[in-house]
Protein backbone atom coordinates (compact mmCIF):
# COMPACT_ATOMS: atom_id res chain seq x y z
CA UNK A 1 0.00 0.00 0.00
CA UNK A 2 1.70 3.31 -0.59
CA UNK A 3 2.08 5.43 2.44
CA UNK A 4 0.99 8.80 0.70
CA UNK A 5 -2.27 7.60 -0.36
CA UNK A 6 -2.82 5.65 2.47
CA UNK A 7 -2.22 8.86 4.73
CA UNK A 8 -4.20 10.75 2.38
CA UNK A 9 -7.00 8.50 3.16
CA UNK A 10 -6.66 8.74 6.58
CA UNK A 11 -6.75 12.43 6.87
CA UNK A 12 -10.25 12.20 4.21
CA UNK A 13 -11.85 9.80 7.35
CA UNK A 14 -11.13 12.33 9.87
CA UNK A 15 -12.14 15.15 8.46
CA UNK A 16 -15.22 13.62 7.37
CA UNK A 17 -16.13 12.15 10.79
CA UNK A 18 -15.19 15.66 12.36
CA UNK A 19 -16.78 17.86 10.03
CA UNK A 20 -19.71 15.63 8.22
CA UNK A 21 -20.65 13.63 11.46
CA UNK A 22 -23.32 14.32 13.90
CA UNK A 23 -23.83 18.04 15.10
CA UNK A 24 -22.51 18.64 19.02
CA UNK A 25 -25.59 18.39 21.04
CA UNK A 26 -25.80 21.32 23.59
CA UNK A 27 -26.04 20.16 27.10
CA UNK A 28 -29.44 20.38 28.47
CA UNK A 29 -28.91 20.15 32.34
CA UNK A 30 -32.40 19.27 34.58
CA UNK A 31 -32.58 20.33 38.18
CA UNK A 32 -34.85 20.63 41.21
CA UNK A 33 -36.55 23.23 42.98
CA UNK A 34 -36.88 23.17 47.00
CA UNK A 35 -38.58 25.91 49.08
CA UNK A 36 -38.34 25.09 52.64
CA UNK A 37 -41.48 27.57 54.17
CA UNK A 38 -40.27 28.21 57.73
CA UNK A 39 -42.61 31.26 58.33
CA UNK A 40 -46.06 31.50 57.82
CA UNK A 41 -49.48 33.20 59.68
CA UNK A 42 -51.27 30.30 58.90
CA UNK A 43 -49.01 27.28 60.08
CA UNK A 44 -50.44 24.46 58.09
CA UNK A 45 -48.85 26.16 55.07
CA UNK A 46 -45.24 25.75 56.91
CA UNK A 47 -43.57 22.86 54.54
CA UNK A 48 -41.13 21.96 51.59
CA UNK A 49 -42.78 22.85 48.08
CA UNK A 50 -40.79 21.93 45.02
CA UNK A 51 -40.46 21.77 41.24
CA UNK A 52 -38.33 21.56 38.77
CA UNK A 53 -36.40 23.15 35.67
CA UNK A 54 -33.68 22.94 32.83
CA UNK A 55 -31.64 24.89 31.00
CA UNK A 56 -29.40 24.41 28.22
CA UNK A 57 -25.47 25.88 29.83
CA UNK A 58 -24.32 25.97 25.84
CA UNK A 59 -23.99 30.10 26.27
CA UNK A 60 -22.58 30.04 29.73
CA UNK A 61 -19.03 30.99 30.13
CA UNK A 62 -18.73 29.43 33.99
CA UNK A 63 -16.85 32.18 35.08
CA UNK A 64 -18.21 34.44 38.40
CA UNK A 65 -21.89 35.48 38.39
CA UNK A 66 -24.21 34.85 34.82
CA UNK A 67 -27.64 35.55 34.45
CA UNK A 68 -29.74 33.37 31.83
CA UNK A 69 -33.21 33.81 30.53
CA UNK A 70 -35.57 32.18 28.09
CA UNK A 71 -34.80 34.66 25.30
CA UNK A 72 -31.43 36.48 26.33
CA UNK A 73 -33.17 39.87 27.41
CA UNK A 74 -31.55 42.76 29.18
CA UNK A 75 -28.17 41.28 27.91
CA UNK A 76 -28.74 37.68 29.67
CA UNK A 77 -27.74 34.43 28.72
CA UNK A 78 -30.10 32.94 26.76
CA UNK A 79 -31.00 29.12 27.57
CA UNK A 80 -33.60 28.65 30.14
CA UNK A 81 -35.93 25.93 28.95
CA UNK A 82 -38.42 25.58 31.66
CA UNK A 83 -40.01 26.38 35.46
CA UNK A 84 -42.41 24.57 36.67
CA UNK A 85 -43.25 24.60 40.81
CA UNK A 86 -46.23 23.43 42.61
CA UNK A 87 -47.72 25.55 45.17
CA UNK A 88 -50.98 26.67 46.23
CA UNK A 89 -53.59 28.40 44.91
CA UNK A 90 -54.39 32.18 45.60
CA UNK A 91 -57.84 32.17 46.05
CA UNK A 92 -58.02 29.19 49.03
CA UNK A 93 -54.57 28.53 49.60
CA UNK A 94 -55.44 24.73 49.21
CA UNK A 95 -55.31 23.59 45.93
CA UNK A 96 -51.98 22.81 44.63
CA UNK A 97 -51.06 24.50 41.25
CA UNK A 98 -48.37 23.94 39.41
CA UNK A 99 -46.92 27.48 37.74
CA UNK A 100 -44.65 27.75 34.91
CA UNK A 101 -42.33 30.21 33.36
CA UNK A 102 -45.19 32.11 31.37
CA UNK A 103 -47.18 32.64 34.80
CA UNK A 104 -43.97 35.35 35.29
CA UNK A 105 -44.86 38.53 35.63
CA UNK A 106 -42.46 39.71 32.72
CA UNK A 107 -42.49 36.93 30.87
CA UNK A 108 -40.20 36.30 28.66
CA UNK A 109 -37.81 38.75 30.00
CA UNK A 110 -38.58 36.98 33.04
CA UNK A 111 -37.79 34.31 35.22
CA UNK A 112 -34.24 35.09 35.45
CA UNK A 113 -31.78 31.95 36.63
CA UNK A 114 -28.61 32.99 38.53
CA UNK A 115 -25.41 31.11 38.10
CA UNK A 116 -21.70 31.57 40.09
CA UNK A 117 -18.91 29.95 38.42
CA UNK A 118 -21.25 27.55 36.18
CA UNK A 119 -23.63 26.65 38.95
CA UNK A 120 -27.33 27.68 39.62
CA UNK A 121 -27.55 29.10 42.56
CA UNK A 122 -31.14 31.02 42.82
CA UNK A 123 -34.44 32.25 40.90
CA UNK A 124 -35.65 35.58 40.32
CA UNK A 125 -39.41 35.61 39.21
CA UNK A 126 -42.55 37.05 40.48
CA UNK A 127 -45.85 35.53 39.85
CA UNK A 128 -48.52 38.51 40.12
CA UNK A 129 -51.98 37.75 39.08
CA UNK A 130 -53.78 40.37 38.19
CA UNK A 131 -53.12 44.42 38.55
CA UNK A 132 -52.40 44.51 42.55
CA UNK A 133 -48.57 44.59 42.52
CA UNK A 134 -48.16 40.71 44.25
CA UNK A 135 -45.74 40.52 46.82
CA UNK A 136 -44.64 44.09 46.83
CA UNK A 137 -48.06 45.62 47.00
CA UNK A 138 -49.49 43.21 49.35
CA UNK A 139 -51.86 41.16 47.30
CA UNK A 140 -51.62 37.30 46.16
CA UNK A 141 -48.63 36.35 44.32
CA UNK A 142 -45.49 35.26 45.01
CA UNK A 143 -41.33 35.76 44.41
CA UNK A 144 -38.20 34.42 44.34
CA UNK A 145 -36.04 37.06 45.48
CA UNK A 146 -31.98 37.17 46.16
CA UNK A 147 -30.27 35.85 48.36
CA UNK A 148 -32.53 32.68 48.26
CA UNK A 149 -35.86 33.72 49.72
CA UNK A 150 -39.36 32.81 48.75
CA UNK A 151 -42.24 35.12 49.57
CA UNK A 152 -45.88 34.63 49.32
CA UNK A 153 -49.44 36.18 49.96
CA UNK A 154 -52.71 33.69 49.50
CA UNK A 155 -56.10 34.31 49.99
CA UNK A 156 -57.02 37.90 48.25
CA UNK A 157 -54.04 39.04 50.64
CA UNK A 158 -55.12 38.40 53.86
CA UNK A 159 -52.40 35.31 54.40
CA UNK A 160 -48.62 35.44 53.80
CA UNK A 161 -45.27 33.57 54.77
CA UNK A 162 -41.93 33.35 53.56
CA UNK A 163 -39.12 30.44 52.88
CA UNK A 164 -35.53 29.19 51.80
CA UNK A 165 -35.08 28.12 48.35
CA UNK A 166 -32.26 25.84 47.51
CA UNK A 167 -31.40 24.34 44.10
CA UNK A 168 -30.33 20.90 43.43
CA UNK A 169 -28.74 19.56 40.16
CA UNK A 170 -30.08 16.18 38.97
CA UNK A 171 -27.58 15.31 36.25
CA UNK A 172 -23.85 16.74 36.59
CA UNK A 173 -22.85 18.88 33.91
CA UNK A 174 -20.10 17.55 31.24
CA UNK A 175 -16.62 18.09 32.38
CA UNK A 176 -14.93 20.73 30.71
CA UNK A 177 -12.44 19.65 27.61
CA UNK A 178 -8.76 19.50 28.76
CA UNK A 179 -6.79 22.18 26.65
CA UNK A 180 -4.61 19.88 25.06
CA UNK A 181 -7.68 17.89 23.72
CA UNK A 182 -7.86 20.41 20.69
CA UNK A 183 -9.09 19.43 17.24
CA UNK A 184 -5.70 20.26 15.59
CA UNK A 185 -4.03 17.70 18.68
CA UNK A 186 -6.78 14.77 18.35
CA UNK A 187 -5.72 15.38 14.64
CA UNK A 188 -1.75 15.13 14.75
CA UNK A 189 -2.42 11.89 17.30
CA UNK A 190 -4.88 10.42 14.72
CA UNK A 191 -2.40 10.59 12.08
CA UNK A 192 0.52 9.45 14.38
CA UNK A 193 -1.34 6.26 14.85
CA UNK A 194 -1.99 5.92 11.11
CA UNK A 195 1.19 6.43 9.98
CA UNK A 196 2.79 3.98 12.47
CA UNK A 197 0.56 1.54 11.22
CA UNK A 198 1.42 1.73 7.26
CA UNK A 199 4.54 1.79 8.30
CA UNK A 200 4.06 -1.75 10.24
CA UNK A 201 2.32 -3.12 7.12
CA UNK A 202 4.86 -1.71 4.54
CA UNK A 203 7.88 -3.02 6.56
CA UNK A 204 5.85 -6.52 6.99
CA UNK A 205 5.53 -6.23 3.20
CA UNK A 206 9.03 -5.85 2.34
CA UNK A 207 10.41 -8.55 4.46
Amino acid sequence: MNIKYGLTAILGTYLISTLGGDPVMAATITGTINVNVVNALDPKLVGVYTGDFSYDDTHLTKVGTEYMTINGGNADRAGLLSFNFRFLDFATGLTPVTYTASDDFNFPDNPVLYFENGLPTQFGLQVAPGDGGGVLGGNNGFMFVDPGIFQFVLRNGTIGGEGLVTLEINDSPPAPVPENASPFASLLAFLGLGAAHLWRKSKKANK
